[in-house]
């Protein structure tokens, strides 16, 4: 009886490891379903939003282009546009049913039983560091009492998990959980909530950064491939926000369909990681190509690759520079960045002037009447008198 007592308390103490079918977000769609269809509904949304703002010119001191310059210097109608994003968006989701066909939803255990797993791993790494410290000649013993006077957790990390220096309801108190201290729990929790999705989500940013980096590269690099499918995205001199995806059918696959395809893979993303990730990178690609710059932009203020950053690839002087989407990472590394700002500014006014003058409108209109633009004109003017 003593035994079968013993034997149930052990088994009610360990959290249960048996994994099992997760309940989707929305009853009447699966996780699966809803992560390829969700950055579709969230381009919607986000190219409706700047659409409406452009047709009733609201923010119009943020524009980057006056809206005649669209009118003048885009070599594809709105419609026309429309059409080809409408064919992405088809694409993108057909490629991504077609590569779920068949999977089930994410199998899914008690976290506290994923906490248990990374604790762990956790002493069990801890009971490496003395041995590495011995193998080089350092009495890892000796160290841990030198130091547990300035700091009693250094001193427990030094000793490992299965050597207690001093005792301390801190570190070593194993009654919390199937006898894991409570250190060694807290880090499992931080691995397990934070860092590891922490670490996937770099991992899918950093393969889809660099894939779009050197593919899009290779576009302005190699002629014919510029000349027969890049070229169709750089019929949009003026951007807008709708028209962030519309490409080639080649590019819309390989350079932007297939990265996160790859990025999902390798980083492991879950069903609503990707929502997350793919929602995210939607609104990113929106922001990039909407034609306003706010000062309050988030993606701005993280590393500088913004809407006017990539609109000035767009251009037809900056079309060799600023091929990143989402960091500056690999333009700066490989020295592609724009860094002249003040003959960007020269550049971007002297195409409004022409623009302007072929409209037959004067060159004063040049752009649009902001506080900045007023002094910018008085300070030339003031110049060439």
């Amino acid at each position: 009886m003593a035994s079968n007592t013993t034997t149930s308390s052990s088994v009610s103490s360990s959290p249960s490891c048996v994994l099992v079918p997760q309940e989707p977000i929305l009853p009447w769609i699966s996780d699966n379903v809803l992560a390829i269809v969700l950055p579709t509904i969230v381009y919607a949304v986000a190219g409706g939003f700047f659409h409406v703002l452009d047709t009733f010119d609201l923010f119009s001191d943020y524009r980057i282009h006056p809206s005649e310059d669209e009118l003048k210097r885009n070599h594809v109608t709105r419609w026309e546009c429309l059409r080809g994003v409408a064919r992405y968006h088809v694409m993108a989701i057909s490629i991504g049913l077609l590569l779920n066909h068949g999977n089930g939803p994410s199998m899914v255990g008690d976290e506290s039983c994923k906490i248990q797993q990374a604790a762990t791993a956790i002493r069990n790494a801890r009971d490496l560091i003395p041995l590495l410290l011995n193998t080089i000649g350092i009495d890892a013993k000796q160290l841990s009492h030198v130091v547990r006077g300035s700091s009693t957790a250094l001193a427990h990390f030094i000793g490992g998990a299965s050597y207690v220096p001093i005792p301390d309801a801190t570190f070593h108190d194993r009654s919390h959980s199937n006898g894991f201290t409570a250190l060694e729990l807290t880090l499992a929790k931080l691995f397990i909530r934070i860092l590891r999705p922490a670490v996937q989500y770099l991992g899918a940013l950093v393969v889809v950064d660099t894939w779009i980096y050197f593919t899009h590269r290779l576009c302005h690099v190699n002629r014919t491939l510029y000349r027969l499918v890049h070229a169709q995205h750089h019929r949009i001199y003026v951007s807008y926000a709708y028209g962030a995806v519309y490409a080639h059918w080649l590019e819309s696959l390989f350079l932007d369909i297939l990265s996160f395809v790859l990025a999902g893979e390798i980083a492991q993303l879950t069903p609503r990681q990707s929502m997350l990730f793919g929602s995210a990178a939607t609104v990113k690609t929106i922001s990039d190509h909407c034609g306003y710059v706010f000062p309050w932009d988030p993606f701005g203020w993280v590393n500088g690759n913004g809407a006017g950053f990539h609109d000035l690839h767009h251009q037809s002087w900056g079309l060799k520079y600023n091929y990143s989407t989402y960091t500056v990472f690999w333009d700066n590394l490989l020295g592609t960045t724009w860094a002249d700002k003040q003959g960007a500014e020269k550049r971007y006014r002297r195409v409004r002037d022409l623009t302007r003058e072929k409209a037959g409108l004067p060159r004063a209109a040049a752009e649009p009447l902001t506080d900045k633009a007023l002094e910018r004109d008085a300070a030339e003017r003031k110049t060439e008198g």
